[in-house]
Parts: structure tokens; sequence; C-alpha cells
């Protein structure tokens, strides 16, 4: 037993909460990964650090670097926990690192006055004697649960797509390494596809997602293929298939894979491998909230769409501007300035000869404007739902 540290200890023990506030806070800012977390995962960093913590301060008051059987028993759930949520190893290993550097320097700091030397040396011993044995127990863990789980491609496939909507990779090189590690070419800007079925009794089940895939040309999940080959990734979430497309899988083709199996959607294009989980919360509450007949002529709603019913819906993240440029698209560049003006007077006076006598143009020159306008931007004014998504945009670019 050694009284001052026993002393400092329990001085220590009394204000652990800032010490483990700060041990957090200063992992979030050291490893990207970490920042991403909320909630239960957020909770679950505190928790782990706080009894880390304890037991560190419980070796060093007794004089004592060898952690127990349950210490190295935990860790290795620790380790088999973060292969299965993907968090990078050299990520984790590192966040012992910065959290035991946060609780030695608070030490030396705060309680230099009343300790000894050796004191202070036997708790630098002790932090790297317990980070090695650390390491050890969580790479061993991580490494067999890794293994497990690779093993099965297509659980592994959905994990990693898990693991992007959650946004708990927010690192390229991470990304990388998971995607070479399942064979995966992941493209750097994917089409995200979020589907649900047209009849809200049916469940989304495997059989669907796979003749999805197949409808527009890709590997089904659960079937194996060359090394390299597969760029694409499908899991589920409840009445909801999620489907990471490349982007040479255009929206025509998708739409009419969706239509043959009665099934809408939403399909974000040219996301960032970043951007995945806002464009899955995009999709996800645009087929929340879409009317029946924003599908009128298509079974796939688009990005705009979801932009426009952020905004109706008044959700935070609505953003006027991607409305703009998501519904409008080379409608709004400068050289096609007049065919915005004859879609803007057709939508103001409803019908193309009212709009041309107004514009002083030949109604046939309104015609034209009209179908460039749709082709420009893949809506037609004369439907309600796109001529509201058309509307709203041309005045929020006029209000600026």
């Amino acid at each position: 037993m050694y009284p001052a540290r026993v002393a400092v200890v329990a001085k220590i023990e009394s204000e652990l909460g800032p010490v483990v506030a700060s041990a957090v806070h200063a992992i979030r800012a050291a490893i990207p990964v970490y920042r991403s977390l909320q909630g239960a995962q957020l909770a679950d960093v505190e928790a782990i650090a706080y009894w880390s913590l304890r037991r560190l301060m419980a070796l060093w008051a007794h004089g004592d670097r060898t952690i127990d059987d349950r210490d190295h028993s935990r860790f290795r759930a620790i380790g088999a926990a973060r292969a299965a949520d993907g968090r990078p190893l050299a990520d984790v290993l590192r966040a012992y690192r910065v959290a035991s550097s946060v609780f030695v320097r608070h030490v030396t700091t705060e309680y230099l006055d009343v300790l000894e030397p050796p004191d202070i040396a036997e708790l630098g011993l002790g932090v790297l004697d317990a980070i090695d044995a650390i390491s050890e127990e969580i790479i061993g863990a991580y490494v067999i649960a890794r293994e497990q789980l690779t093993s099965n491609r297509a659980q592994a496939h959905a994990a990693l797509l898990d693991d992007l909507l959650a946004a708990r990779h927010n690192s390229p090189g991470t990304v990388s390494d998971r995607s070479r590690e399942l064979d995966l070419k992941l493209p750097t800007h994917p089409n995200l596809l979020v589907v649900q079925s047209t009849d809200p009794g049916r469940p989304m089940s495997d059989d669907t997602v796979e003749s999805l895939a197949l409808a527009v040309g890709l590997v089904p999940p659960d079937r194996t293929a060359p090394s390299g080959q597969r760029s694409h990734l499908c899991t589920r979430r409840e009445q909801r298939a999620i489907v990471l497309l490349p982007p040479s899988i255009h929206r025509a083709e998708a739409d009419l894979a969706c239509r043959d199996l009665m099934l809408r959607g939403c399909l974000v294009e040219r996301s960032t491998i970043a951007g995945i989980s806002s464009s899955w919360r995009l999709a996800s509450e645009a087929l929340d909230t879409a009317p029946d007949h924003a599908f009128d002529d298509r079974a796939l709603l688009d990005q705009g769409d979801g932009q426009l019913l952020a905004l109706l819906t008044a959700r935070p993240t609505a953003d006027t501007n991607e409305v703009v440029r998501s519904v409008l698209g080379p409608l709004a560049e400068a050289a096609n300035e007049h065919i915005l003006q004859g879609l803007s007077a057709f939508i103001a006076t409803g019908t193309a000869t009212a709009a041309a006598t107004r514009l002083q143009v030949h109604p046939q020159t309104l015609r034209y404007r009209l179908r460039r306008a749709q082709e420009l931007t893949g809506r037609d004014p004369r439907s309600a739902w796109h001529r509201l998504a058309l509307d709203t945009a041309i005045q929020l670019r006029q209000l600026g």
C-alpha cells in the first residue's frame, strides 16, 4: 500500500467525471473516426474510459502492474466488439494511448507536490505495461472476429454498408482498407438507392433484394464474384432495402427495375463515401413524407425531391440552395435563361399559349422551351408534383 498514491486516487475519484470528459474530448479531437460517434456508441466510449481509468488507478495505488483475468476477458470482448462495428484497430489502440496520456498529465500537473519521483515513475511504467497487455488482448480478439465476419461475405458487405449509413467511417483510408479486405471496388461517387414495396403490408425480403440486383445487372448479395468485381453493397432496414450502386447504373435502369418489382424509392446520385449517411437520411425522410402523386410517372424520387420535401417539412437539414441546384440543374445556367423564362411563364399562366403571349414569342417556340426544360430537369411541368418542385426552385432562385 502506498499512502500518497491512495490519497491521490481518492481525490481523483471525486473528480473523475471531468477527467473522463477531458479524455473523451481528447480522443475525439485526435482520432477522426470517433468524432462521428453519438448516443449509445459515445456512452460506450465514456463507460470504457471510466472503467479503464479506475482499474489503472487501483493498480497504481497498490503497486501492481498486472491486469487480472477479468481485465483480459473484458478487453478481448472490447476487441471483438470493435471488429463488429468496423472501428479501425489502429484507432482503437490509439484511443487508449490518448486517454492514458490525459490521465498521466492530470496526475503530474495537479498532484506533483504530494508524490515522490518513484510514484510518478511507477505511474508511467504502469501505463506502458497496461497498454501493452491491453493491445495484445484487443488485437487478438479483433483479428479473430474480423476473420469470422469476413468469412460470410454477404454479411460482411452488409455490415460495411451499415457502418457507412451510420457515419462510422469518415476516413477514405479506412473504407479503402475494408474494401480491399472484402474484395470490393467501391466507386468514389456511388449512387444510393433506398426502396420499399408499393404495398405497405409486403415486407422487403432477401429475394426481392436479389431480384433488384439482377434486374440492374449486378451480382446478388449472397453470390460470389471474382475478386475486385463487386462494386455495390446491399443491406436492409425494417421495410426498406438500401443499395449502394456504381454510377454506371443509370436512373432509367433502376426506375424500370423498381416498376417491374412493384417497388418505389429514392435514388441519390453521385454521393461521396463520406456523404452516404446524409444521402441515406435524405432518401429515407423523402419516402416518409412524399405524397402518392409524387410517384405518378415514375418509381423513384431523386435528390431534388428529397431536398424539396426537407424544405416543405421544415427539417433542420433543409438547404434552399440545394433545392435550386438539384431541381433546376442545368436550367439554372446562364445559357438556358430563355428556357427558364419560358418555364416560369408557363407555370404562372397555366398554358403554353398564355405564356407565349406574355413573353411575346410564338406558341411553338414556347412549347420547344418547355420540352427542353423537361429534358434538362427530368420534370414535366404539366405534372402537379413536378410543377410544385420547379416553381419552388424558381422562386427560391429569384429570392437569391
